[in-house]
């Protein structure tokens, strides 16, 4: 289905909000640090649309729910308004320096106040951004993946949970692929929960009409959070 997406994204080069490290590094995105006495960070995965309004505003959400919450710019400043200028962004993506960069955020987080906990999620491609940090930060606490599963990762580290939320219609995410991912985590020992929903891919997005719903995103935000205060207790 085509998306729609209105003047709210293309004016999305507003100016950033940058976290920096104790070290001076400073990354481009979307900082929200509110929650001021919390030893519980959320990085957000934005997907291949970018950091758009939508994914700032989960962001929020979360330092709102009491976590501190930042949304990496995996594009340095650039919002597709089209699902084909959205995949040409995506396929100029290097997974291995996602990989880095998310690292470097997560230990620029625990810098901030000892016994920090830091959890990655993602939606769609920022999902699978959040495994591969998953498999390749081993200073991850917990990882959270909307629809979202990356080719030939797999996630060894058995001090780390994983939850997922997936659509039963999903041509990327079929049910296969989210069995082969369940599969794979029991079998190196790693505490994982993924839960499927009646739904098409996108559903917690309101942004995408043709597949929001309501019902579901209500659902699967709840278990989130219950998730992510457990996880990172």
């Amino acid at each position: 289905a085509r998306l729609t997406m209105s003047a709210l994204l293309a004016s999305n080069r507003a100016q950033q909000t940058r976290l920096r490290g104790r070290d001076g590094r400073a990354f481009a995105g979307h900082f929200d640090d509110s929650a001021t006495d919390s030893t519980c960070a959320v990085i957000v995965a934005h997907d291949f649309f970018g950091l758009t309004p939508q994914i700032r505003s989960v962001a929020s959400r979360l330092a709102g729910d009491g976590f501190l919450s930042f949304a990496p710019d995996l594009y340095r400043g650039s919002v597709a308004t089209t699902r084909q200028e959205a995949e040409g962004f995506a396929r100029q993506l290097a997974w291995n320096q996602v990989a880095v960069e998310l690292g470097l955020v997560v230990a620029a987080l625990k810098q901030r106040r000892a016994g920090m906990r830091v959890a990655v999620l993602g939606f769609a491609m920022g999902g699978a951004a959040a495994l591969v940090a998953a498999a390749a930060v081993p200073a991850l606490d917990a990882a959270v993946t909307f629809y979202g599963i990356p080719q030939d990762v797999c996630v060894e580290n058995k001090r780390l949970r994983v939850q997922g939320h997936f659509a039963a219609r999903d041509a990327k995410c079929t049910p296969e692929r989210v069995s082969a991912l369940g599969r794979s985590l029991a079998e190196h020992g790693v505490h994982a929960e993924l839960h499927e929903y009646d739904a098409d891919n996108g559903f917690f997005n309101p942004l995408r009409t043709e597949a929001y719903s309501p019902e579901h995103a209500k659902s699967a935000w709840a278990r989130t959070l219950q998730f992510l205060r457990s996880a990172l207790a």
